[in-house]
């Protein structure tokens, strides 16, 4: 029996890297909660486009690097299918769509690559985050400043966060309607809302 336990042991943690092995903190996950929204606007009016649905990620590890501490992910990106983006106006989400190359592209892809650590908690906390944004088949990794609070005793971590991209970032260009009549402008406001729970 103490045989197959060790041989159990070795085949679970074999896997995690020997830097990180003694590393590891804690373990994270994406609740469903968290969602993304999009703002722009036209020369002549204003939308938002919200997201509710993705596919959620993997698990996300905190690892200490010297005196530093990271939140580090571990094959985490959120699939966001692009069919499920609503601008609440038919034409700007059937436009904005097209923009984005879908069907070719059927998703939105956002990578986190890293956080830094969100404790001791702190009123008013902000923390740094770096992003990979891949749209139409283009990434861009792009620095994320997060707002942080905490809840349920420090289990449940809810994290928003807002970036100005432009639609040339991603080598796109903005939609336009009527000959040119009505134009989307170039910059599109993202907005994160994300909730994390402590697993481990």
């Amino acid at each position: 029996m103490k045989t197959l336990l060790f041989g159990l042991a070795l085949m679970l943690f074999g896997f995690i890297p020997r830097q990180y092995s003694r590393a590891i903190q804690s373990i994270w996950v994406v609740e469903p909660g968290s969602r993304l929204v999009i703002d722009g606007s036209s020369n002549i009016n204003t939308f938002s486009c919200a997201v509710k649905k993705y596919v959620q990620c993997d698990t996300l590890r905190m690892i200490s690097e010297g005196k530093a501490r990271k939140l580090r992910f571990q094959q985490c990106t959120i699939h966001i299918d692009v069919a499920q983006i609503d601008c609440q106006h038919r034409f700007i989400t059937s436009d904005l769509r097209k923009t984005l190359k879908y069907p070719a592209f059927e998703y939105m892809k956002i990578h986190f690559v890293s956080l830094d650590d969100p404790f001791p908690m702190t009123s008013a906390q902000r923390i740094r985050g770096i992003v990979d944004i891949e749209l139409a088949g283009h990434i861009k990794r792009i620095e994320l400043w997060f707002n942080v609070s905490h809840q349920a005793s420090g289990r449940l971590l809810h994290l928003t966060g807002q970036k100005a991209l432009m639609f040339s970032d991603f080598e796109l260009e903005p939609p336009k309607k009527m000959a040119g009549m009505i134009r989307i402008n170039e910059e599109l406001e993202v907005n994160v809302d994300l909730f994390f729970r402590r697993a481990g």
